[in-house]
């Protein structure tokens, strides 16, 4: 694995990879709900690795509810994504998430020259398997990517911006509007200036998640210091109210690894129409 990385690395300073975010990047939060504190989050550049001539980032994500919470509902997730360097779009992921007496094990794989997915589900509480074949259209991001993405982007007060995502068996539309900056405190960075950046998605052209949010984003690597407001579970329309993630630890990079380096991404905004979140386009040849 060393091997690979230092392959990966080398071929950085030759070819610089579109993904702008390095090895060893960790982001950690503390949630609470209504002012409960409720669990920790964590989302980490783990390795970059190198497999067919392709280069991806390996993206880590775990959410555990503490002890307390845990008692009420818990909720222990762990999420893997692979992200393709060079192209900034996820190629393979892989979530095992456990909430309250619901146990999934969900892997999606993505094929761009096809533009079909296979998403293999196991509700292993239920002990049963679910396996679709979903031709997402002319291109559809991750919710494992989006992270990345918008802090790849050229934020300030005004910019807005919408792209095709993909989640459970349906493409949305999801969107991001930024407003006014504000002085928003947490414990890894301090006060600090910070973006407000509101989320939202669309569905068949219709708003879909209803409620507020706003993900306050700061510094030069547009670092995600609080979220406030609500967000949807991807297993069901279940929506989760009352929340706040507080950033509390920043690591910038691995030992030998710069920092993110100023975001320019270039997201695809091509919406196609869809029915019920199934795309209708016409595909080439």
């Amino acid at each position: 694995a060393k091997g690979i990385a230092a392959a990966v690395a080398a071929s950085l300073v030759a070819r610089p990879a579109r993904f702008p975010f390095p090895v060893g990047e960790r982001l950690e939060y503390a949630v609470s709900w209504f002012g409960v504190p409720a669990g920790r989050v964590a989302i980490e550049v783990a390795r970059f690795i190198e497999a067919e001539g392709a280069r991806y980032a390996h993206v880590v994500a775990t959410v555990r509810t503490n002890k307390a919470f845990s008692a009420v509902y818990e909720v222990d997730d762990r999420s893997e994504a692979w992200i393709d360097l060079d192209r900034f779009v996820t190629v393979r992921t892989r979530g095992v998430e456990k909430h309250g007496s619901k146990h999934y094990d969900e892997s999606v794989r993505y094929d761009a020259a096809t533009h079909f997915l296979h998403a293999q589900l196991d509700k292993l509480h239920k002990r049963q398997r679910r396996d679709l074949v979903f031709d997402f259209g002319p291109f559809a991001y991750d919710t494992s990517d989006l992270v990345y993405l918008l802090r790849a982007l050229p934020l300030a007060e005004g910019y807005a911006i919408g792209v095709p995502t993909y989640a459970d068996r349906k493409v949305f539309e999801f969107r991001i509007e930024v407003g006014a900056p504000k002085t928003v405190s947490s414990k890894a960075f301090g006060a600090q200036r910070a973006l407000a950046v509101r989320p939202s998605t669309r569905l068949d052209g219709k708003g879909y998640a209803g409620g507020e949010g706003v993900v306050w984003v700061s510094g030069p690597a547009r670092v995600p210091v609080r979220l406030d407001g609500w967000i949807r579970t991807p297993q069901s329309s279940f929506l989760v109210q009352g929340l706040r993630a507080a950033l509390i630890r920043y690591v910038a990079s691995a030992p030998g690894w710069d920092p993110a380096r100023e975001p320019a991404a270039q997201p695809v905004t091509e919406i196609p129409p869809t029915q019920q979140g199934v795309p209708l386009w016409h595909p080439p040849a």
